[in-house]
């Protein structure tokens, strides 16, 4: 395609200088920044193209809606926990500040408040998507940093010294269908960050040769936030949950000032005691549009991650859950006014004219129109909220529809984007430091107590390599002088999976599970025989972080030795576990589901055991639900004691028994009927299960939040069976109940 000399000139010009920049400062720049010439070709068209990008338009209107949604953590369902649905009109200037109106606005809390829509401020993704020089790379970060900071946060592979930090590959050549019908044939180019840091990404481009536009951008951070997050406890002077990130670029809370030393000491607590946090951009594609075949602009833009824990990995211990997170935006161009053009009738042709068009007597106005300043941005926010929040202009929420994009395209580019690594070249200081340790006695979430150990001191290393991690963890007791619990686990990340190779010499409790074989808890009363220790290696297969652990797999081979007595067993085996749910996302919707899972052993006491329960929810009248659940358990074979079913202990399966009890055939049955109160649920219950022919009862009422994810039960055992256990009236502590 052949282009005018006025607008193609620019475009030479600026490459020529960027060649010329690059040639005279070779000695600058790490080594090989461009490993062929293609790429080196195509990112410095690229840079060219976007630096004249400006002098092509003077102004332009766009619809910008943006939408995302929080799942809440879980083991076995599907909950949906926050989404949010954002519509604005915005005018960009190149010479004046920018105009947003707010034209609808609402924020859902279906796990913690539903059926109440609220006025939501967004993520304000105008601030950097309605610029045309504004860099795709600040869409991903603008969850964790907020959008205004955005553009400082990341290191991006499209600024003038990104060689710096990145190396350049040229690929495959790809077949893009863009909004408007248009195919354009786009060569990729990948990113290589020189080092793991949160301020780098791993990323693919696929740029246009005859443009140079950037057709679509796909990226992952080079390294997920993990050792740099802390918990703070004090916002100034006042209490409150915040979350410092250490790399000063990304420091959210900066502007409250550094903590006292009580705020330290408080902070300081809270920090050893819940578990390290971890938040993780796995995916973000953003796809430009060739507007009038001349100037691209953004039109779509879809992220994925995740926010969960990155501790509590070992070879027993169930992995915690993650809250997978989804945004999408859209941009709808209404109007492009280019450089030296009249504004189209009805369309404003001023900053000013703009903001007397959109408001309206009684609006909250944000910023000052009359500062001059391009990067300002005047905020229009009608003074009827409500209204915004019933805006027929906004997007569908995620609950009410399929997904707007392809998951398997998105898995797919995940695992591109995964597969990067790093470069060479990099800033040794600048790259985060791999080793983490947690000194004994000072981390108290590695404190627990139970009949066996005491009080048991725990302290944990821990190596990142980028494809995985290896952490090692000790557990000392202090009720007796024998070799400690001592776990050494390596984890692999891959996009669609996590594998855990595992090898340990743990305390285990064998409580109700998939696999049957769990770590005991901070605090465990009871029988010293209701423990074994267990010596042995495993492999573990799950889901991706950023997915619920509906599917795993654990192969062993270990030898267990009851704590009270001398037998000892040697065995192989594997167990598989399977936790489904269909629907309930959507409000006032059924869903169901449940879980299933099985294990078998070979060499002593051999044995299998099977578990099956299913559950579902049916929404009643006034937002109130139904509930219920059934399920039964079996082992055959030769099992040790420590393999029979335990329940009653935790009030997962039967609440209100002093004692666990245990069996080989079990059944059970639950109803439960909640009513909504504000941010909670109250709940009244009543349990049935059968342990070896005998019967067990409880009725009881609790306190249910956020759907379930966790709940406060009173409960009273009613007189049927005396198997191990007495009916009483007591408290149980459930997270991840199906209801």
């Amino acid at each position: 395609m052949l282009r005018p000399l006025p607008a193609t000139l620019p475009l030479l010009l600026a490459a020529t200088l960027h060649g010329a920049a690059a040639a005279q400062t070779p000695d600058t720049l790490p080594p090989a920044p461009y490993l062929d010439e293609t790429a080196r070709h195509l990112v410095l068209g690229a840079k060219a193209a976007r630096d004249t990008a400006r002098l092509a338009l003077d102004a332009y209107t766009a619809v910008i809606r943006e939408r995302m949604a929080m799942e809440a953590p879980s083991l076995r369902r599907d909950r949906p926990w926050v989404n949010g649905e954002r519509a604005v009109r915005v005018r960009w200037s190149r010479e004046e500040p920018n105009v947003v109106h707010v034209l609808g606005a609402r924020f859902n809390r279906p796990g913690l408040a539903p059926g109440a829509s609220e006025f939501f401020p967004g993520l304000r993704a105008e601030r950097f998507t309605a610029d045309p020089l504004g860099d795709p790379f600040n869409f991903g970060v603008a969850v964790f940093a907020g959008a205004r900071d955005a553009a400082i946060t990341v290191r991006s592979p499209l600024e003038p010294e990104s060689e710096r930090y990145y190396q350049y590959r040229s690929g495959d050549t790809l077949t893009l269908r863009l909004e408007d019908g248009q195919v354009v044939r786009a060569v990729a180019v990948t990113a290589i960050p020189r080092y793991r840091s949160i301020r780098l990404v791993s990323a693919i481009m696929w740029i246009d040769p005859e443009s140079h536009g950037v057709a679509r951008v796909a990226y992952r951070l080079a390294k997920k936030v993990d050792r740099e997050l802390s918990w703070r406890v004090r916002l100034g002077r006042s209490f409150g949950f915040g979350v410092n990130v250490r790399d000063s670029a990304l420091a959210s809370n900066s502007e409250s000032g550094p903590p006292g030393f009580f705020d330290r000491l408080l902070s300081g607590v809270v920090n050893e005691m819940m578990p390290r946090m971890e938040m993780d951009i796995t995916t973000v594609v953003a796809d430009y549009g060739h507007w009038d075949t001349r100037h691209w602009l953004p039109w779509s833009v879809r992220w994925k991650g995740y926010i969960g824990v990155s501790e509590g990995i070992d070879a027993a211990s169930i992995v915690p859950p993650s809250a997978p997170v989804t945004i999408d935006w859209t941009v709808e161009i209404e109007e492009i006014l280019e450089r030296g053009a009249e504004a189209a009738a009805g369309t404003p042709a001023t900053a000013a004219e703009a903001l007397r068009l959109w408001s309206q007597e009684g609006d909250s106005i944000g910023g000052d129109v009359e500062s001059g300043d391009p990067a300002e941005m005047v905020t229009i926010t009608p003074a009827d909220r409500e209204a915004l929040t019933a805006s027929d202009l906004l997007p569908r929420s995620f609950w009410d529809e399929d997904r707007a994009f392809d998951e398997a395209t998105l898995a797919g580019i995940a695992t591109e984007l995964e597969a990067i690594g790093t470069g060479e070249g990099g800033n040794a200081e600048e790259a985060a430091s791999p080793w983490l340790f947690r000194p004994p006695g000072k981390t108290l979430r590695l404190l627990r107590y139970n009949p066996v150990e005491r009080l048991s001191v725990g302290t944990r290393l821990s190596r990142d390599f980028g494809w995985g991690t290896a952490v090692l963890t000790a557990k000392v007791a202090t009720g007796s002088l024998e070799v400690p619990d001592l776990d050494l686990t390596l984890r692999r990340n891959h996009p669609r999976r996590r594998v855990l190779f595992s090898v340990y010499r743990a305390l285990q409790s064998g409580d109700l599970g998939a696999g049957g074989d769990d770590s005991p808890g901070l605090y465990v009363t009871g029988d010293a025989a209701d423990f074994h220790w267990s010596h042995g290696a495993a492999i573990r297969i799950l889901p991706s972080a950023g997915d619920r652990n509906w599917l795993s797999l654990r192969l062993f081979a270990e030898q267990d030795a009851d704590v009270v007595g001398d037998a000892t067993r040697n065995r192989i085996g594997a167990s598989l576990g399977w936790r489904p749910w269909w629907g309930g996302v959507e409000s006032g919707s059924v869903g169901g589901g449940g879980s299933a899972s099985v294990r078998g052993s070979a060499g002593d006491n051999p044995h299998v055991r099977a578990l099956v329960e299913s559950a579902l929810v049916v929404p009643l009248p006034r937002g109130m639900s139904l509930g219920m659940q059934a399920g039964a358990g079996g082992v055959w074979g030769d099992p040790a004691r420590h393999d029979l079913w335990r329940i009653g202990g935790t009030g997962d399966w039967l609440r209100g028994q002093e004692e666990a009890v245990r069996g080989s055939r079990i059944v059970m049955a639950r109803v439960d009927v909640q009513r909504p109160v504000r941010f909670l649920r109250l709940s009244v219950f009543g349990d049935w299960a059968r342990v070896d022919g005998e019967g067990f009862r409880a009725v009881g009422a609790g306190l249910v939040f956020m759907d379930g994810s966790l709940r406060v039960d009173v409960a009273r055992g009613l007189r049927g069976g005396r198997v191990g256990g007495g009916a009483v009236l007591r408290v149980h502590l459930l997270g991840d109940a199906f209801f």
